[in-house]
């Protein structure tokens, strides 16, 4: 029996790497050949110069850009997306804004800058629609707004600058850097793993912005992480199994 216990207690922990083993997708996008074929543009979205704009300078747009699944349908645990996103032309100080949304799977198109409503969208604000400011980041899921934070000190999203954005998402927990400025962390209460796609999205309305992106890559991991105890909890583990030997040798010995 102890010999028994002795090879689970080794064989366990190995059985749960192979449960967690997943497939992931990959995309890498620089526009420079064209709109790629697992791509969709919305509205008023179009290839200009090796890039994609979503809004060109003008009053009342909305446009979008699709990404295919690149999993299969499989639930995704983890991702990460980068880009670079320049808006300027602007009539005033920016209007409205881009999103880029980790949307449930099937639900893509022209959305302005709150992202889709359905999963994870992370908002690029420049207008104050009752909000904290004009220049502002935020994060939503599932529609439900979660952060929204004011860049201001940091810089104007609508400068004119081109700029990369960073977002990773692990099992829940979404980090977002513009430049290599961490904004913020978030643990998103709620949350579990899901089949989507990336959707940007730009609007603009009674003022306006040309808003373009670029030089989009990201990574799909499906499977969920959390499955995998923590260190603690296998040491736990490992403890019952050495006092049920314990206590089995106790027994034979009265």
């Amino acid at each position: 029996m102890e010999k028994y216990l002795f090879k689970l207690f080794l064989v366990l922990p190995l059985s749960l790497v192979i449960l967690h083993s997943a497939s992931a997708g990959l995309i890498n996008e620089d526009f420079n050949g064209g709109l790629p074929a697992d791509a969709t543009l919305y509205g008023s979205a179009s290839l200009t110069a090796g890039e994609v704009q979503l809004t060109p300078p003008t009053f009342s747009q909305l446009g979008g850009l699709s990404f295919l699944d690149q999993d299969s349908g499989a639930a995704i645990g983890s991702w990460s997306a980068q880009f670079d996103f320049r808006i300027d032309q602007n009539s005033s100080a920016g209007a409205d804004g881009i999103s880029l949304s980790f949307s449930r799977l099937g639900d893509v198109g022209a959305v302005g800058e709150e992202g889709l409503s359905s999963g994870i969208a992370i908002g690029f604000d420049t207008w104050n629609n009752g909000e904290v400011s004009d220049n502002h980041v935020s994060l939503r899921f599932d529609g439900a707004l979660l952060v929204e934070l004011d860049v201001t000190s940091f810089f104007l999203l609508q400068d004119g600058v081109l700029r990369s954005a960073l977002i990773t998402m692990n099992n829940g927990l979404l980090d977002l850097s513009i430049g290599g400025t961490g904004l913020f962390s978030h643990d998103i209460a709620g949350w579990s793993a899901y089949a989507g796609q990336f959707n940007f999205g730009g609007r603009t309305g009674g003022h306006f912005s040309r808003q373009v992106i670029d030089n989009f890559s990201a990574s799909t991991t499906a499977g969920v992480s959390a499955a995998v105890p923590e260190p603690a909890t296998l040491a736990l583990f490992g403890l019952g199994l050495a006092g049920m030997g314990f206590a089995r040798k106790k027994r034979k010995s009265v």
